[in-house]
């Protein structure tokens, strides 16, 4: 379990190096973090006991794209260096294209030395695939919690997004683009998912055993009413999500409610990542509450039906 007395933590992602597990999470003093973040940096040798490294990345001056708030990001290693994705808002915009999400990049050699890329924001949404301003309740421009994968010689990132298409309810979805150079990215049409909430937050694939899952979180207050009447009496809360397809590219399809935890798992992480270590699959996230934490791991397994937890949360399993 990880905690930083005095800071509050938001959504993490990890990279694995060298037999030492790196977490990158938002966080920032509280109050009014949630639009405040920066990007905090621990390290740990078995998922359970982290160190404190420092931020990993800091907002920018007040003109900068990422002026007002960091958020949710991910890291892939690919050609030689540590490239990591994050979204981002700027101070200032005037309506009505306040509250811009963009995606720009960071450079690591050794995941402790970052440095943005000078072509920041490197790609955001798409007037002709994507919304404009999303729900009243989050009235702005939806391109955030950008994941990296690489697949035929191309990299992907899929993010949180809404469509131009469908009922406005039906919209959310991931957003696509693709490069093969981290430099000049295109905005592709949205993947092709199962409708089930206005927002698939902190989108992720992952390929096992032949597989495509798509991963995600969406709150209970988001999941449409056509979703959760499939499935009387069920308690549906705050949750991790998966989907199955055949290619990185989809159609991914929900099997049942798709959650990975059951509702009366002892931690209901949000925003979770799956991590290999150990040769197993684990699931690692950010618990809310007072004191936000981010859990020890979670032993998951992938089925044809999906990303399903396996067993105890492993501090408490293994004594640690």
């Amino acid at each position: 379990m990880f905690s930083l007395p005095g800071y509050a933590i938001g959504d993490a992602w990890f990279a694995i190096d060298d037999g030492v597990a790196h977490c990158f999470f938002c966080t920032s003093p509280p109050p009014n973090a949630d639009w405040h973040w920066d990007i905090g940096h621990a390290a740990s040798r078995d998922l359970v006991h982290w160190e404190y490294v420092g931020l990993a990345l800091e907002r920018g001056p007040d003109e900068a794209w990422d002026s007002q708030t960091l958020s949710t990001g991910s890291v892939l290693q690919w050609n030689g260096r540590f490239w990591m994705a994050y979204s981002a808002l700027r101070k200032n915009e005037n309506p009505p294209t306040r509250k811009v999400h963009r995606v720009g990049l960071a450079v690591s050699d050794d995941l402790y030395t970052w440095t943005k890329d000078e072509r920041n924001p490197v790609n955001e949404r798409d007037p002709k695939h994507y919304e404009r301003l999303g729900p009243v309740h989050k009235a702005y421009s939806q391109w955030r919690d950008p994941f990296l994968f690489t697949y035929a010689d191309r990299i992907y990132q899929y993010v949180c997004a809404r469509s131009k298409s469908h009922d406005r309810d039906r919209r959310g979805t991931i957003g696509l683009a693709v490069s093969q150079d981290m430099q000049t990215w295109q905005v592709k049409p949205p993947l092709q998912v199962d409708s089930m909430a206005t927002e698939l937050e902190v989108p992720q694939v992952y390929e096992i055993g032949g597989h495509y899952y798509l991963v995600f979180c969406a709150s209970t207050q988001r999941l449409l009413p056509a979703f959760k009447r499939r499935f009387p009496g069920h308690q549906f809360r705050h949750a991790n999500y998966s989907m199955v397809g055949d290619s990185p590219l989809g159609p991914f399809y929900m099997h049942g409610t798709g959650e990975i935890l059951p509702a009366d798992a002892p931690v209901q992480p949000y925003a979770s990542r799956l991590v290999w270590w150990e040769d197993q699959w684990v699931m690692l996230g950010t618990v809310a509450g007072g004191n936000r934490f981010i859990c020890d791991p979670i032993p998951v397994v992938a089925t044809e039906t999906g990303i399903h937890s396996q067993g105890t949360a492993w501090g408490a399993a293994r004594g640690v």
